[in-house]
Formats: C-alpha cells, sequence, structure tokens
C-alpha cells in the first residue's frame, strides 16, 4: 500500500522529535504492508509553517537513515498544506510543496470552519493551474462530515478527498467512523491515508480489511493502491473531465 499523508519528519512539526522515533514510526508502516510513504508536515496552519527546502532536507536524511537501516520502503515528500490567502501567490511562487513534487495533487486541509463557496473558489483556482486540490481527513471535518452536497460541490470544482484509516476503524470515535463509511458507500473517497503522529495507532492494514468489507477487494484496491499511485505519478485528468471519485 501506499500512505498519502504522514507526519513522520523528525522535529518539524507535531510529529516525531528525534530520528530514532521516525525510524520506529517506519517500521510500523512496513509492517501494515505499506512500502511507500509520503511525508507531509504541517505548512501554514497557525502552530507550525514548515518550509519546502526544510521539508526536502528532512526527507532526504530520513530516507537515508532507512536504506541505512535496510528498511524496504521508499519515503517521498509532500506537505499538508492549511488553506490560507496566499495559498495560490505562493503555490506560483513555487513555495509549495506538492506530494512527491509532481505538480499535480496538493494535500490540503481545511479549517474546522469555511465557507464553502470560498473554497470552491480557491479549488477552481488551483484546478486552472492543473492543481488536484486533496481535501485531507475530509470525514473529521465538523462542516463536512454528515453533509455529502458539500463534498460533491468539491468535487465538482476539481477537488479529492482522502479520509483517515483510523477513522474507519473507530479510533476517532462512532460519529467520524460512520461519517468515513458513509463517505466510501457513496463513492466520494479518492485515497486513505494514515495521518500518523506519535501516540497514534498505525491503521493502514486494518482500514484495507474494512475497506474490503464496505465495497470488495477492487474498490479497496483503487482506493489503498491505485489512486494513490496516480498522485505519485502527477496523472490527472483532462480539463472538463475532472472525475476523481
Amino acid at each position: 500500500m501506499i500512505d498519502i499523508h504522514t507526519h513522520i519528519l523528525p522535529g518539524l512539526d507535531d510529529g516525531p522529535k528525534t530520528m530514532e522515533d521516525s525510524l520506529a514510526l517506519i517500521k510500523i508502516a512496513i509492517k501494515n504492508d505499506v512500502d511507500i510513504i509520503v511525508a507531509t508536515p504541517h505548512c501554514s496552519d497557525g502552530v507550525f509553517n514548515c518550509k519546502k527546502p526544510a521539508i526536502l532536507k528532512a526527507c532526504e536524511d530520513l530516507s537515508r537513515m532507512a536504506r541505512e537501516k535496510n528498511l524496504p520502503i521508499s519515503i517521498l515528500p509532500g506537505a499538508e498544506i492549511r488553506l490560507t490567502p496566499d495559498l495560490i501567490q505562493d503555490l506560483d511562487m513555487g513555495r509549495i510543496l506538492t506530494l512527491n513534487q509532481a505538480g499535480t495533487f496538493l494535500l490540503l486541509e481545511l479549517p474546522p470552519v469555511f465557507i464553502p463557496e470560498t473554497v470552491i473558489r480557491v479549488i477552481r483556482g488551483l484546478s486552472n493551474r492543473r492543481i488536484v486540490p486533496l481535501i485531507a481527513h475530509g470525514e473529521r471535518n465538523p462542516m463536512l462530515a454528515g453533509r455529502p452536497e458539500i463534498t460533491a460541490g468539491f468535487a465538482a470544482a476539481g477537488a479529492a478527498i482522502q479520509i483517515t484509516a483510523g477513522s474507519l476503524t473507530g479510533d476517532f470515535g462512532p460519529d467520524i467512523m460512520k461519517a468515513a463509511v458513509s463517505m466510501v458507500k457513496m463513492n466520494q473517497v479518492f485515497c486513505v491515508g494514515s495521518d500518523i503522529h506519535p501516540g497514534r495507532k498505525y491503521q493502514m492494514k486494518n482500514a484495507w480489511k474494512k475497506l474490503v468489507k464496505i465495497t470488495g477487494s477492487d474498490q479497496a484496491h483503487i482506493i489503498m493502491k491505485k489512486n494513490p499511485e496516480r498522485i505519485l505519478q502527477g496523472i490527472v485528468a483532462e480539463s472538463g473531465n475532472r472525475k476523481w471519485i
């Protein structure tokens, strides 16, 4: 599997503090059948604002250590970008990391409260630049959970939705699990990520099992392998045919 959303780089945000802690999380990911992991530290979230050069260096350092330890996993760069008024400008200035630097998918975190029309304008601005905003942990956003019409509007504007593995397994409570399952059943989920932080359970393998029960193995493969591969390879639909889910 491919884990598209993680906080595994040491000393950058609320992820692990040391390289040893990062390597411990990597080992857990491998036990969960993950062979590619994308590091996505927080950017512009009001607490952390990891910069592109620091992310790239930390990812390179962690990758080197993983190779030295003979850990069979690829570690790729990315970022979890909080929605801000400067997002489009920062992107145009080359300050923002897309996932795997492929230039097509951007992991976008929405605030707990937002105006849907404003978000749609940002999504369209990104889409005009052939960037697909991947909405991070959509099922955990209080304005998206239980409101499928908003996520449908985002998808129509050019966005895709990522949900958290632990949400499917109930780690964030029954209401969020219900929201995650509902999004899967309504075909609103593009991919799953662990959003792993220290102190959280790594649930990618169990999320796979839950997805198979909900939607079957073929669709589970698309959500947890095929679509993440598209993200890493930078494969997007042609303009006017933006059907991500």
